[in-house]
Parts: structure tokens; sequence; C-alpha cells
């Protein structure tokens, strides 16, 4: 081949180009070379970035044409190739069509096909395919074909947490959290720390892990007065809170702030606020707390004293119960929060 193209090259035929790009892409196929390393040669002979999504191990990978890495969030390209036997995984080159190149198809079949061969022995994992099956850019025939193979079928509930090895055995890493998938829509058990939200048919799966990362905004410790699992189904209008602000942005409302520096030398206030919230009366919610029932008055009393929350007063209870969501969504980036 590398005789072949010398010999092209000296007579300046086109075509030595396009085998050079053959020959290259051959090379890192014997030398079981790196997916990052495939993604650095295209974009070094297409002198644009380039990239690669691999939908079953949940990454991206970009390379600028001097081999230097780019950030790896997927790039909206004109030019762009699946990778056959790898569902939801493409590469793809960075820049307009209008620029493209004239080996720019060529490249890309060559970089897709050599991704195949590097990973043909790669048996696929459970996580890769919970990893499709969610990813929002997964073709749907690619999804489809993922939740057949983890022998899903009807609706299938999604949980998300931070607790490796706790959801389920269909379960992975997706980002900072442990994603699984659930046929139906079981009753989770009490000492599970997670939100979830239930997809009915496979092209929902992306849409319900973002409901239940937004549930899991709003959940409270496991051995709280408050749900540990929070289903997104429950939520209603409070999930509008979890969809619209961020940590940051609920951490910067007046009352969080306060809550926050009141809780240093009363950490009682959220786990007060929870139960007098979530039960009928004062004495349920003084039985839940494990106290009596005249200091959970004594506890509502300094708050309204002190803090102008008032959960008999008109009005009062709405004010708290937004209070104290905003405050667990400022919090929901903790690992656990301490109450």
């Amino acid at each position: 081949m590398r005789e072949l193209i010398g010999k092209l090259e000296s007579s300046d035929d086109p075509s030595a180009a396009a085998l050079r790009v053959i020959d290259h892409f051959d090379r890192l196929v014997e030398e079981r070379a790196t997916s990052a390393a495939v993604v650095r040669a295209m974009a070094a002979l297409a002198g644009c970035p380039a990239g690669l999504h691999d939908a079953e191990r949940g990454v991206v990978r970009r390379f600028d044409p001097e081999g230097r890495r780019l950030p790896d969030t997927e790039h909206v390209s004109s030019a762009r190739l699946a990778v056959p036997g790898r569902i939801g995984t493409r590469v793809w080159l960075e820049r307009p069509a209008a620029a493209a190149g004239p080996l720019d198809s060529l490249l890309l079949e060559r970089a897709a096909r050599t991704v195949q061969a590097l990973n043909r022995s790669v048996p696929r994992t459970t996580g890769a395919l919970v990893r499709v099956a969610c990813d929002p850019d997964a073709a749907e025939t690619d999804r489809r074909s993922a939740v057949e193979a983890l022998g899903l079928t009807g609706p299938v509930t999604v949980v998300v947490g931070t607790a490796p090895g706790r959801p389920g055995p269909l379960a992975t890493t997706v980002g900072r959290y442990v994603v699984a998938l659930a046929p139906g829509t079981p009753v989770f058990p009490p000492d599970l720390w997670a939100g979830t939200a239930v997809a009915r048919e496979p092209a929902d799966l992306p849409t319900a892990l973002e409901r239940a990362a937004t549930a899991f905004r709003l959940v409270d410790r496991i051995d709280g007065p408050g749900a540990s699992v929070v289903r997104y189904e429950d939520l209603g209008a409070v999930a509008a809170l979890a969809e619209r602000f961020t940590p940051q942005e609920a951490g910067a409302v007046p009352e969080v702030q306060r809550l926050d520096q009141a809780l240093a030398s009363h950490p009682w206030i959220v786990d007060t606020l929870q139960a007098a919230l979530d039960q009928t009366s004062l004495r349920q919610a003084a039985s839940s707390l494990h106290v009596h029932h005249s200091t959970l008055q004594e506890r509502l009393a300094w708050l309204e004293a002190r803090h102008d929350i008032a959960l008999a007063r008109p009005g009062g209870r709405q004010r708290a119960a937004i209070a104290l969501a905003l405050w667990r969504i400022a919090h929901s980036e903790d690992l656990q929060p301490e109450r």
C-alpha cells in the first residue's frame, strides 16, 4: 500500500491522498490504537476538530487538528456518521457543510469502521445498554434495541441516585449519578435514596431520566421525616421549582439563606418544618420527630417569632413548603446534606 501511495504521489495522482487516509486508519487497527487516537487522526487529516460519542460507554472525545483535547461536550456538526455495530455511537467533523473537504466522507467512513474494528471484541455490557437507552442523542432504533437487550417491556421506571450498587441490576453511572432501570412501577424500599420517573415507551426514557434527576433534588435523607424516594409523578407543580431553579439560584433566595444561618445553632429547623407540613396533626409530627408535642410547639413558636414562619397563619404553610423545597434544591448537590 505505501509503495503504491509513493508512486501515485510522484505522478501527482489525486488518489494518493485517499489511499493515505485508508492506510493511516488500517495502521491504527493493526496497532490496536485507542478511540482517542482515532479521533486525533481524524482531526489531523481533516484539518478541523473531530469527535466521537460512544453511547455505550457514556463518553465524548474531541480533539483539534494539533491533537489537543477539547471539552467533552458533543458539538453540533454537519458531517457525522454512525459506527456500525455500536448502538448510539458516532463520529463527526466540526465544520460547516460549505467548508467540507473532498475527503470528509472517506475520513468519516474509515474512522467509523476503525472504531468498530477496535471494539469488535468488547462485550456489550448492561451499563452500556442502560446508557444508550437513556441517551437523548441515540437513534430510536438503537434505543429500542438496547431496551430489548435489557429484557424490558412496557413501562420502565428510571431511578436516579448517588449510591453505587443500591438501585438494582440494570444500573450504571451517568455523569454524577447512578442510574438504574426497573421494569414496571415497583414499590421501592424505604432505605433507598433516589428520585424516580416512569417512561411509558422507550422514546420517553431520556425525559424520564431528566425527571428522575429533578425528583432527586427534593429527597430527604434516608432517616429523615421526609421522603428519601421521591416520584416525579407525585411532585405536580413543585417540579417546576426544581426544573427552573439551579442550586445557586435557590441558595440566593433570602429565606433560604436565613434557614442556613439558623441551622448552625438550631439543627432541628428543617426536620421540624418537614414533619409539620407532612403530618395531619402536631402530635403525629412530634411522634415522627421522636419529641414531645410540647417541644414541637415551642419550636414552631420560635420559628414564628424569629423567622415569621407561621404554619397556622393564612398562607403560612405555602410559604414554609416553598422555602423548604428551595432549601432542598440549594443543597441538592451535597452528597447527603446534614440536617
